[in-house]
């Protein structure tokens, strides 16, 4: 049994280790426009997490949330330009570290 398990694991490892691309369409916009857009009256998120990609100092991702209403956006943005890669409802804050 040992034998077959390892058997499967040899044959099927490397399929499932290969990376797998989406497409999906991208609203995008000028970046000052959106921010506005996300923090305004209509939708009132704010931004409570930001981070830059590995290797670039110019693509930003921020993840925007309305405490009370629960929705969230994620965005990719640069000086110019950015998109939105997700949003949804029923954001759940699960790390409660420090203030800063």
């Amino acid at each position: 049994m040992k034998y077959l398990l390892l058997l499967v694991l040899l044959a099927f490892g490397p399929v499932a280790a290969q990376s797998v691309t989406v497409q999906k369409p991208l609203d995008c916009s000028d970046t000052k426009t959106l921010i506005q857009s996300l923090s305004g009256e209509g939708i009132k998120e704010k931004p409570v997490w930001w981070g830059i990609e590995p290797g670039s100092t110019v693509s930003r991702y921020s993840l925007f949330v309305n405490e009370q209403t629960k929705t969230w956006t994620l965005i990719q943005f640069d000086d110019t330009v950015a998109c939105v890669l997700g949003m949804g409802q029923a954001s759940t804050q699960i790390f409660n570290g420090p203030k800063i």
